[in-house]
C-alpha cells in the first residue's frame, strides 16, 4: 500500500501516469508477469486519471469542446490494447511494447521543456 500511495504522489506531483513508474517496480520484483502487470497498471491509471480529473474540475478548469471524442478514443484504444494483450501477443511481444513505453516516457522526461 505504501507503494501504491507513492507512485500515486509521484505520478500526480510529475504529471505523468503511475503505470510507467508501477511496472518496471512489479517486474523488478517479480511480483506479476508482463500481462498482470500491463492489465495492474491499467487499472492504477484509471485511478489516478480519475483523481486528476476531479482535481482539475475542482480549480473550474474548463476542457477542451472536443473532450467526449477524446475520452471515446481513449476507450476504444484501451479496449483493443487489452485484447490484443490478453489474447493475441505473447510475452516477448509484450516485454518489447513496454520497453519502448518507456524509453518514450524517459526521453520526455529529460528531453522536453515541458
Amino acid at each position: 500500500m505504501l507503494i501504491g500511495t507513492v507512485i500515486g504522489f509521484l505520478s500526480g506531483l510529475i504529471g505523468i501516469g503511475g503505470g510507467i513508474i508501477l511496472s518496471p517496480i512489479l517486474l523488478l520484483l517479480k511480483w506479476t508477469d508482463l500481462k498482470q502487470t500491463a492489465a495492474i497498471s491499467a487499472l492504477f491509471i484509471f485511478v489516478n486519471s480519475l483523481a486528476g480529473l476531479a482535481g482539475a474540475f475542482t480549480k473550474g478548469i474548463q476542457f477542451s469542446p472536443h473532450m467526449n471524442a477524446y475520452v471515446a478514443i481513449a476507450i476504444i484504444g484501451g479496449l483493443c490494447g487489452a485484447y490484443f494483450g490478453a489474447m493475441r501477443f505473447n510475452q516477448i511481444i509484450l516485454k518489447n511494447v513496454l520497453a519502448v513505453v518507456l524509453l518514450v516516457a524517459v526521453w520526455k522526461l529529460l528531453f522536453t521543456n515541458a
